[in-house]
């Protein structure tokens, strides 16, 4: 038998909901019940989205997004792409998205470039890893070389160019993680710090 709403006929409130979901997931995975974002007595007392059946006690964690970019550049020039789809429609990003379970970081790199632009890409030395307060997205980031192909607009892509690091516009980026990663390619660059055997500034290439 249910039980009676409080006096008055309205109906309890739902659970609080994780900032980071909005609302969507609301049931534990192991038994049904209602999930609530409380405080986590029993583990570090952070904020996480708890079963509220008694007996069961599940955690449904939320783990970062891991994304993987690769800023592949030719005659010093940084391949960018306009985004077609939110988020950042019609803004620029070089190429990059989320990481597979169980793909190497630096081959989802390579498959994002050859995805959004049909370039064949290697991927060469890390740039840098970056992440921002409430944001779950982490991204890792490296420098590469087209290896074959022209880049071209595909179907998540609006464009594609070469910019010189002088004409990157930061308010013509899409997300906080690539104007982090693009201001540090821009530094290594007007610094000399790109490494002499990547092969986009002219090295010879490492192979394995």
């Amino acid at each position: 038998m249910s039980a009676l709403p409080p006096a008055g006929g309205d109906a309890p409130p739902p659970p609080a909901a994780h900032p980071h979901l909005g609302g969507r997931v609301r049931f534990c995975v192991s038994c049904g019940g209602e999930l609530a974002l409380r405080k986590w007595e029993r583990g570090d007392g952070s904020m996480q989205l708890l079963c509220t059946r008694p007996g069961c006690g599940h955690v449904h964690f939320l783990d970062p997004k891991l994304a993987a970019g690769v800023i592949a550049t030719r005659g010093g020039r940084a391949l960018l792409l306009q985004r077609k789809h939110n988020p950042g429609k019609g803004l620029w990003t070089f190429p990059g998205g989320f990481v597979n379970r169980g793909e190497v970081v630096a081959e989802a790199a390579a498959r994002e470039a050859r995805e959004e632009t049909g370039a064949e890409v290697r991927v060469g030395p890390l740039l840098g890893v970056y992440s921002f307060p409430g944001n779950p997205i982490v991204l890792v980031a490296y420098l590469g070389e087209i290896l074959r192909g022209e880049p071209r607009p595909l179907d998540e892509t609006s464009a594609v160019r070469f910019a010189a690091p002088e004409e990157i516009v930061p308010a013509e980026l899409a997300f906080d993680t690539t104007r982090a990663a693009l201001a540090d390619w821009q530094a290594w660059m007007r610094e000399g710090r790109i490494p002499p055997a990547h092969p986009g500034e002219g090295g010879r290439s490492r192979r394995p």
